[in-house]
């Protein structure tokens, strides 16, 4: 078995450079035996490598030059039944808008068409924002025919943005997009894209559709498992999507610039495919993250099952959120996840008024030094219990932890005084 494992590796040895970023990815994960992470790597490569054909585009090779109009169009065309990871893009067709509801947390998910989405990227001439900062390429990804199709609109002419945008508009209005799906869209594309329409005296249409920013969810999901959320890390590790010879983004402008100056496009070649890959990996993404929310056992590690019980708090659905918070109190391997399942048990309780049970996860969780539990306990035993005694053991046990907060002391501080006043007075009366 381990000699097989060792021609494997050496039949690798050879892109050690192209996949050391996937190791460390790999390597980051918790809970797996160095020949468990090895293994991983192994089948995750050359699995890549015999699916790539699969999964390449068909590509529409029909520029449109369009002289004079200051835009050019590439299109991109990927088939549903093409399987990235453990699925195929067709899986769309069984999402439900309850499911993106909850992915989002947003309730006006429930009145969204889950294939009438729009996937939305765009490449700039710098990363920093503001009037000065031009997004010259803007890829829009959605479903059509059995489909994934990018349509991919790129500035020809920094003078001409406004026929840019003009013909945009026009493909938006030819289609019925329910909502736009973005990947840091909030805090970036779409304030940009914002400010350039202004400029050019006109609304940016996507702003009246509900927008999921799928950034946020997926920090959710994967935060207890990935050092890293970029969207390019994950399509590598979850879906098999190489990015090993994709453009470096802090190059993108200058290809661009040079584009401009020479007229050639293989300078921009690279960009859009980047682009597309963006969008494709974006629409896999968010559909595992669905798949999790259907089935856990699609989920890799116990972090993932408690990323996606958070996502069911967020929501509102304390019932599913109890349901896995409860798997990983009675079966996760890390402390740390546990320590987080058995908090988020705690805050359930509470909100369902259950203090009882809550003391009991909170009593549970002092065993981790955790300073909002004791904080909790001290509260619940002094003014639901009125037992000011053990009040004050845990008030005590918080003024131990070495890495309090200023703020977090004077308030264990504060209760000290106040429960020893208590307690004095009660003496008193005896």
């Amino acid at each position: 078995m381990m000699s097989k494992l060792k021609n494997k590796l050496d039949h690798l040895d050879k892109n050690k450079d192209k996949i050391k970023k996937r190791w460390e990815t790999i390597d980051s994960q918790q809970g797996l035996s160095t020949r468990q992470k090895l293994e991983k790597l192994v089948n995750l490569t050359i699995k890549r490598e015999e699916r790539s054909l699969e999964r390449k585009p068909t590509f529409q090779d029909d520029i449109l030059e369009n002289e004079g109009r200051g835009f050019i169009i590439r299109e991109f065309s990927y088939p549903l039944n093409a399987v990235y990871g453990k699925f195929a893009l067709a899986e769309w067709k069984r999402v439900t808008s309850h499911h993106l509801a909850i992915i989002s947390g947003d309730e006006a998910f429930l009145r969204v068409s889950p294939m009438k989405l729009l996937f939305f990227d765009t490449e700039t001439t710098g990363i920093s924002g503001g009037t000065g900062t031009i997004p010259f390429m803007l890829g829009i990804g959605f479903f059509e025919d059995d489909h994934f199709r990018v349509k991919i609109f790129i500035l020809n002419d920094l003078n001409r943005e406004n026929d840019f945008l003009e013909e945009v508009d026009r493909f938006f209005q030819r289609y019925e997009f329910s909502a736009a799906v973005t990947y840091n869209g909030k805090s970036f594309d779409f304030p940009l894209m914002e400010a350039r329409y202004i400029l050019q005296r006109k609304r940016f249409p996507l702003l009246k559709l509900p927008h999921l920013d799928f950034l946020y969810p997926a920090r959710t999901l994967w935060k207890y498992t990935y050092e890293s959320r970029k969207l390019i890390h994950l399509g590598d590790i979850l879906l098999g999507i190489s990015r090993d010879e994709d453009v470096d983004a802090s190059q993108i402008p200058t290809m661009y610039f040079n584009y401009l100056r020479s007229r050639s496009f293989g300078l921009i070649q690279r960009i859009v495919e980047h682009n597309a890959l963006d969008l494709v990996g974006l629409a896999g993404l968010l559909l595992l993250g669905i798949k999790y929310l259907e089935d856990i056992s699609f989920t890799n590690d116990e972090g993932e099952i408690l990323g996606t019980a958070k996502l069911y708090e967020k929501y509102g659905d304390f019932t599913e959120a109890d349901r896995l918070y409860n798997i990983l109190k009675q079966s996760a391997v890390r402390d740390d996840v546990m320590e987080k399942a058995v908090k988020g048990l705690a805050i359930i309780m509470k909100k369902k008024k259950l203090y009882g049970k809550a003391a009991e996860l909170w009593e549970t969780l002092s065993g981790y030094s955790d300073r909002l539990a004791l904080r909790e306990l001290s509260v619940h035993l002094e003014h639901r219990e009125k037992n000011y005694i053990k009040a004050l053991e845990w008030v005590r046990e918080g003024l131990k932890i070495i890495d309090l907060t200023e703020t977090q002391r004077q308030d264990f501080e504060k209760r000290y005084k106040r429960l020893n006043r208590k307690i004095e007075a009660l003496e008193k009366e005896e």
